[in-house]
Order: C-alpha cells, then structure tokens, then sequence
C-alpha cells in the first residue's frame, strides 16, 4: 500500500486551472517523506516525461537520485521553456555561472517570448547574473524582440536593473511612454526610445529597494 505521503503528492501532480494559474507547485514536502522505493518510482516516472514542467524540475531536485539530476541537466540543456529555465537555474546554482551556462541562458533569452516561458523566471536568473552579455541581450531584446509585449517587458526589465524602477513591471506612469515607444512604427520615435533606454543602462542608479 502506498503512503499517505505518496498519496498527497500523486494528488498534488493533477493540475487543474487554480492550481495553473496560481502557480501552485507540487508538494515537495510530502515526497520528503515518501519511502526509498516510493521515491525511486517517482523519480522513475518524472525522468520518462518528454518534457519537463517547472515544477517537475523542483520534484526531480527533491528526489535527487542520480538519474534524476542527470535528467534535470538535460532539460537545462535542452528545453527553452519554463521547465529549461528551471534547470538552467539550478545548473547555476550546482555548478556556478559557467561560460556553458551562460551562452545558454542567452539562448533562453533570445527565444523568449512572454506567454511562452515565465519572463519572471528568466528575470530572477538575470538579476542573479547581470554580465555584460546577459546585459546585452536584455537591451537586445527591448529592441528587437518578436512580439510587442516582450520588448515592452525586456525593457521594463532593463530600467529595474538599472536601478530606475522599484520592480520589472514597468508600471511607473513616467516609464511607460518611452517603453511603449519601443513598438511605435514611427522610425524616429522608436530610435528617441532606444536612446532614452541606452541611457539608463550607460548611468546606472544603485538598485532601488521597496
């Protein structure tokens, strides 16, 4: 017979909409407590997934088997969603901010598109690493990303980096023109948005604090 704590976490593993859409995880505190051989039957499981959801990755980390950290690589090698980004993360936090790690981070950056993969997750990963290449690509995608909302957030990102915002949101009413003004299909107007971002980023503020 399974334990309880098995029961719990299998139950936690059936996503509905709430759980969705607040970003439940599953119950890591419960597969703490499962049986060695429930925890290799898990761990088993997650590990055949094609593709690994965020909080698959956090699952995976917990059981910690040699098999699953070795899955959990893959994914951070493999994936450019919100499960990659997950294990890019933990790649950095076990093997520290490699040049490997790096470039593929720039990847996830360059890939992302909002809806797609928690821009959010990628901005904790930024904030942690703010390298000139990471930088770089950030204003690279304030510029030139695909979809307006990203260019939109890319920049916003940019000015909390920067020091010029309390949070990545980019709500402040006086940024919020010259962000919008990144999509504007008048060539000037767009160029005058660039220049006022390339100046945040060339005079950075010590890091505001809420």
């Amino acid at each position: 017979m399974p334990t309880p704590a098995y029961d719990r976490f299998k139950a936690s593993m059936v996503m509905d909409f709430d759980k969705w859409h607040d970003g439940l995880p599953y119950d890591l505190d419960a597969l703490t407590q499962v049986t060695r051989e429930e925890a290799e039957q898990l761990a088993n499981e997650l590990v055949a997934k094609r593709t690994l959801d965020w909080r698959d990755v956090e699952a995976l980390r917990t059981l910690a088997t040699p098999a699953a950290l070795a899955r959990v690589d893959h994914a951070a090698e493999t994936q450019s969603d919100d499960g990659g980004a997950e294990a890019l993360s933990h790649a950095a936090e076990t093997q520290g901010w490699t040049p490997e790690i790096e470039t593929r981070f720039i990847d996830l950056l360059e890939k992302a598109v909002v809806m797609s993969v928690s821009l959010d997750r990628l901005y904790g990963i930024a904030e942690a690493h703010p390298t000139a290449r990471v930088v770089d690509q950030v204003f690279r995608g304030a510029r030139i990303a695909g979809d307006e909302a990203t260019r939109y957030s890319f920049g916003a990102f940019m000015l909390y980096l920067k020091g010029y915002a309390d949070n990545w949101y980019g709500f402040e009413g006086e940024h919020r023109a010259h962000l919008l003004d990144l999509n504007s299909p008048d060539y000037k107007t767009y160029k005058a948005a660039v220049a006022w971002l390339q100046d945040k980023v060339d005079n950075p503020r010590p890091k505001m604090t809420t």
